[in-house]
């Protein structure tokens, strides 16, 4: 496995052999991210232009590959002035100076205020913040309700063990042949959060707070988790799709899949008539659990933040303050705008209080059972750790051979706990 010193050099040496679109010189703001609504974002940046008169382009990268590229890019001088930031690599893109601290910036102090304590430590680090807010939240379970109800299931699952049940009827039943989505296929964001969200809800993590791996342990929350899933495949019940699909929220809006977890905003689509054959079907529920724990759940919040190499580091500011603060007139209007028509989840106080906004969310969403959600979420430290990115890339390849049963899940988790302690020791 490459480590990621290596891993960097070459990617390097890769962007400067075929070049890219995006790094092509040009006046005004640059902004990077994944290709999310980017009709939006471009209509949010002419606003942007309007207001505060300069220009800025949104030149975004694929979203499975965009680690990647933007290490490439900040290794060759990256010529973006404000890019969106996952916290699996916060901490490695903060370590290496790639990004840079908020933290005494004109106005930082008034837009941090209103920000819940959790968010603003899931966008520092070692004492500096990086960012505002791209959007927050927290994993959820979607499911069919007209599904349960045609076989004459009463309420959702409380347990993994009873999904595996109802969705056996389901199936037995005929009313769709895989009741269960779990997005375990490899990239960024599948394989390692839904193996997070089965060992949060088992009452689990992968590692403890001094970032030793528990994972590796026979009969630990992790390994359980696992096992579920190759049961759950065994069975027939588990879409095997879980392994390769990369839009698994298409499944429930066309009424093929029953029980899923999912980021919270995306009920917003599954209910939205225009995009979902299912709409008014979805609902969501709290995590299943065990006989033991009630459930279990991470947060998540993405952020904006200003580059090493933007040449014009008070214009940057401006952008990340439009974009995930307070527009020239004092409204949240971009984070209000995320949350009004594409239900993404938000973080200023002062939204919560919207009327607009409140009443928009529990069009498509019980806000009770969200709330109560995020009771349950754990903390995610070992994400912010300047090697976690390399070493949850190693893992999708060796987990889903366990998964499927392939390789020794022992073997493979006891490999997986020997690469995270050798990257420590590179790092450290």
């Amino acid at each position: 496995m490459l480590s990621s010193k290596k891993l960097i050099v070459l990617l390097a040496l890769f962007t400067l052999l075929i070049g890219s679109a995006a790094m092509a010189q040009d006046d005004g703001l640059k902004l990077t991210g994944w290709p999310y609504q980017v009709d939006v974002v471009t209509e949010n940046l002419g606003r942007f232009t309007d207001q505060y008169g300069w220009d800025a382009e949104f030149l975004p990268f694929p979203s499975n590959e965009y680690r990647d590229k933007m290490v490439a890019s900040f290794v060759a001088g990256t010529e973006f002035d404000v890019a969106y930031v996952r916290d699996s690599y916060l901490a490695e893109w903060a370590a290496a100076g790639w990004i840079q601290p908020i933290t005494g910036l004109e106005g930082a102090e008034e837009l941090l205020a209103d920000l819940p304590q959790g968010i603003i430590d899931q966008m520092s680090f070692e004492g500096e913040v990086y960012g505002l807010p791209y959007y927050s939240g927290v994993q959820t379970l979607a499911y069919n309700a007209a599904h349960l109800e045609a076989a004459g299931i009463m309420s959702p699952p409380e347990t993994w063990d009873e999904m595996l049940q109802q969705a056996q009827m389901i199936k037995d039943a005929g009313i769709v042949e895989y009741p269960i989505f779990m997005s375990v296929r490899s990239g960024e964001n599948y394989l390692l959060r839904e193996w997070e969200t089965l060992t949060a809800a088992r009452g689990g993590k992968l590692f403890d707070d001094d970032f030793n791996p528990l994972f590796q342990e026979e009969g630990s929350a992790a390994w359980e988790a696992l096992d579920w899933l190759t049961t759950g495949l065994d069975m027939g019940v588990i879409d095997p799709a879980s392994l390769t699909n990369d839009d698994p929220g298409l499944l429930l809006a066309a009424g093929t899949s029953t029980f899923q977890t999912t980021t919270d905003y995306a009920l917003k689509a599954m209910n939205d008539p225009e995009q979902s054959m299912a709409a008014g079907d979805i609902k969501n529920a709290l995590i299943p659990g065990t006989d033991e724990v009630r459930s279990g759940t991470w947060g998540y919040v993405r952020l904006y933040a200003i580059t090493n190499n933007t040449q014009d580091k008070d214009a940057a500011w401006q952008l990340v303050q439009f974009l995930g603060g307070k527009d020239a007139t004092g409204v949240y209007y971009v984070p209000k705008r995320w949350a009004l028509e594409f239900g993404l989840g938000f973080s200023p106080a002062p939204l919560y209080e919207d009327e607009e906004v409140r009443n928009s969310i529990s069009g498509w969403i019980d806000p009770d059972l969200l709330s109560e959600q995020s009771e349950y979420a754990i903390s995610r430290p070992y994400r912010f750790v300047p090697y976690f990115s390399d070493w949850e890339i190693g893992s999708w390849g060796p987990l889903q051979a366990a998964i499927l049963g392939d390789a020794d899940k022992g073997q493979v988790l006891a490999d997986l706990a020997e690469e995270w302690n050798d990257l420590r020791e590179e790092w450290e």
